[in-house]
């Protein structure tokens, strides 16, 4: 079954233009969560990309399996929180 993979990363959204086969719908979820672990890595890479995380509050990373009619079947999402006690600053 052809499905996509769009990933949402804060206010950036990458269309999945290609889809991938997948056996089932089961699948394809799985393949969208282990996505989410190398989206934060390369979304923290280097120091400028750090530096700028840290003035956010949260970031949240997605990823959507969506069918060729373009609809949404399943969502996950990664969500990074923080925060500077006023101790820790």
């Amino acid at each position: 079954m052809l499905l996509y993979i769009d990933v949402v990363d804060g206010d950036t959204f990458t269309r999945d233009e290609d889809g991938l086969e997948f056996a089932d719908l089961g699948e394809a979820c799985a393949a969208a969560v282990a996505l989410l672990p190398a989206l934060a890595r390369d979304a923290v890479q280097g120091p400028r990309r750090c530096a700028a995380m840290l003035r956010e509050h949260e970031r949240c990373i997605a990823a959507e399996i969506r069918d060729e009619a373009g609809a949404v079947l399943f969502r996950t999402r990664l969500r990074l929180d923080m925060e500077w006690p006023e101790s820790g600053r």
